[in-house]
């Protein structure tokens, strides 16, 4: 499925704003990578969408911000404390891949990675004390007790094929949707509070797609243009709304090889037959469709906010959840 929506054209109301956050948060990366590799040591390329930290600043827009460089700091903090949650999670997953290159605990240890996330937790933390408020702190700390819940909840779990539809929206809401919700709600609490349940709802649900394509993709996608491994949900014993679609849709003798297959390394030919289960009974299909529901839901949130181009740009950012391949 290609991408036919352009972040970069999304992003050109914020262009100055957000090439400042990448700024500030190379900044913060590379300290961290130095503190393990010394002083003229350099980092890898950090890449990303930039999501989050834009639409920080696309919601400031939407308030009717014109001071763009107060909330530089607070989109940058966003981008960090979705970094960290990167380098947690690949701890967690084991992974040796993110965004084609090699992960943090791949390329130091799972205890150096771990520490390297929460550096950036504390740095995003202190970054944030600019603004003096107790609401935007805990703002920030609301995400990281609903991701940190989201991965106790995960852990807990298990490897089961027990899990609900519900099951999975409630860890896609905490693990994803709720930095989402609250990079897009945070600055309502410095311009108008009475704004934050609207752009918290936006988020939640915006990000709920995110993650519910992402789950998709998982399946549908090959390692080159995920930059990470295919299946890795599969074989890692990971029950996501895609699998449980699949599986449901099998017969007896496919659910058997699947159920061979879960939580096992995957050999190629392992990879196909799954991603090309998962198309052909429509499982994939089935979540878009559900992501399309959330994708909505955000713009009957953006309704209530004044239009301009910080909403339309924040509308095509969630018409770019759907279409994105990776």
């Amino acid at each position: 499925m290609a991408t036919t929506v352009s972040l970069a054209a999304l992003y050109a109301p914020i262009q100055p704003e957000l090439r400042a956050v990448r700024e500030r948060v190379l900044e913060q990366w590379t300290n961290a990578f130095r503190l393990v590799y010394g002083p003229d040591a350099e980092p890898p390329n950090m890449g990303g969408k930039l999501m989050r930290p834009a639409l920080t600043l696309l919601s400031a827009g939407a308030l009717g911000t014109r001071d763009w460089s107060r909330y530089i700091d607070m989109a940058a903090a966003m981008e960090l404390l979705h970094l960290a949650a990167l380098a947690h999670d690949d701890v967690v997953d084991e992974s040796k891949l993110r965004r084609g290159q090699t992960s943090l605990n791949a390329r130091w240890t799972n205890h150096i990675a771990v520490l390297g996330g929460d550096f950036l937790v504390a740095r995003a933390l202190s970054v944030l004390t600019v603004y003096d408020s107790c609401s935007v702190i805990a703002s920030a700390l609301e995400s990281i007790h609903e991701m940190a819940e989201g991965e106790l909840i995960n852990f807990g779990r298990g490897q089961t094929s027990e899990l609900l539809e519900e099951d999975c929206i409630r860890l896609a809401e905490k693990k994803t949707a709720s930095l989402f919700a609250v990079s897009c709600a945070t600055p309502s609490l410095l311009i108008n509070p009475a704004d934050k349940n609207t752009l918290h709802a936006f988020g939640m649900a915006l990000g709920t797609a995110f993650q519910l394509v992402d789950d998709a993709l998982d399946l549908d996608q090959d390692e080159d243009t995920l930059g990470k491994p295919s299946c890795a949900d599969v074989s890692e014993g990971k029950m996501t709304l895609p699998i449980i679609y699949m599986r449901e849709a099998l017969d007896s003798e496919d659910a058997e090889r699947f159920d061979a297959l879960f939580g096992n390394a995957l050999a190629d030919d392992d990879l196909e037959w799954i991603a090309g289960a998962a198309r052909a009974n429509g499982a994939i299909q089935r979540v878009h469709d559900l992501a399309r529901t959330y994708v909505e839901r955000a713009h009957q949130c953006l309704d209530a906010l004044p239009a301009g181009q910080y909403t339309e740009a924040m509308r095509g950012i969630a018409e770019f959840v759907l279409l994105r391949d990776h």
